[in-house]
């Protein structure tokens, strides 16, 4: 008998279409087609497997938004995008048949500190451990904890709003995101930043994507403020469902777009960039050891 040899899943040619496209355009960054690339995107930190089409690697911003304009195009609207960091989700939200967008390889440099004001500006890509290397000579760090730190993306940290130990003290990555630059489908750019509510109104009434946009959520937010508040679950993180709770403030006098994007899984917009606050580094650590007379007990408690 003659063993058959496993061939790997063909390219469909749309994909190589767009991809020629892209090229075209002007993209700056990589794309990959063969089965050993595509198999290294095809599994992540959860059980599933899902075998990509495609994987590009954009540079910057800019080709972020060459990647979602053709996106937008009639004949490129069959496929399907998913932005990708380091692949530590445990429930497969970076992974898809279609088209990955790793961010990880080129967009992972740190664009900007303030001490004074106490915030640093990074591109999706940037690790959180290679974060905090960086902070620790001015004293400060990121604060959200979590196990996957040597290897987990920011913008993937945004996407999931990721927390760990310490976020009992230190809170989740939604409580230290102060602003976003996200690509919306179609390649318009938006930065988002919390807002008086009479400039996020302002800005609700341009015809624009962005402007669009703002007037929904706007509206949604306020209009079903009441229902929100009663039927919404009250969640420790917000990547179940879009965080509509805290687009407003309480007493609605302050609007901030980020928190919708932030929890969202990549579902509404490619983050490129973002605006993070940093807390002082502790200047003592201490372990407290708790014991419990049975494992029953300690989950109770």
């Amino acid at each position: 008998m003659i063993p058959q040899i496993s061939q790997a899943p063909g390219l469909v040619q749309r994909v190589l279409d767009f991809l020629a496209a892209l090229k075209q355009s002007g993209f700056n960054g990589d794309t990959a087609t063969s089965y050993a690339d595509r198999l290294t995107m095809a599994t992540d930190n959860s059980i599933y497997q899902l075998l990509p089409d495609a994987v590009v690697f954009p540079r910057s911003t800019a080709d972020v938004a060459l990647i979602a304009r053709l996106a937008d195009e009639e004949r490129f609207k069959a496929l399907t995008f998913s932005p990708r960091g380091g692949g530590t989700g445990t429930n497969g939200q970076a992974l898809n048949t279609g088209i990955v967008v790793d961010m990880s390889r080129y967009m992972n440099r740190i664009l900007d500190i303030n001490v004074e004001q106490g915030w640093v500006r990074v591109e999706a890509g940037v690790i959180k451990d290679q974060l905090n290397q960086y902070l620790r000579p001015f004293g400060y760090f990121f604060a959200p904890e979590l196990s996957t730190s040597n290897r987990a993306t920011l913008g993937g940290m945004i996407n999931t709003d990721a927390s760990g130990q310490g976020s009992l003290v230190y809170g989740k990555t939604s409580d230290h995101v102060l602003g976003l630059r996200a690509v919306l489908l179609g390649g318009d750019m938006i930065d988002t930043r919390v807002m008086p509510t009479p400039l996020a109104e302002t800005i609700a009434q341009e015809d624009t994507p962005e402007g669009r946009i703002y007037h929904t959520v706007l509206n949604r937010c306020r209009e079903q403020r009441a229902l929100i508040l009663e039927k919404f679950p009250k969640l420790n993180r917000f990547l179940t469902g879009y965080d509509l709770r805290h687009v407003l403030s309480d007493d609605l006098q302050t609007f901030d777009l980020t928190r919708i994007l932030t929890g969202a899984e990549g579902t509404l917009a490619f983050i490129t960039e973002a605006r993070l606050d940093i807390t002082p580094l502790p200047k003592v650590r201490r372990l407290v050891n708790v014991k419990y007379d049975s494992f029953d007990s300690a989950l109770r408690n």
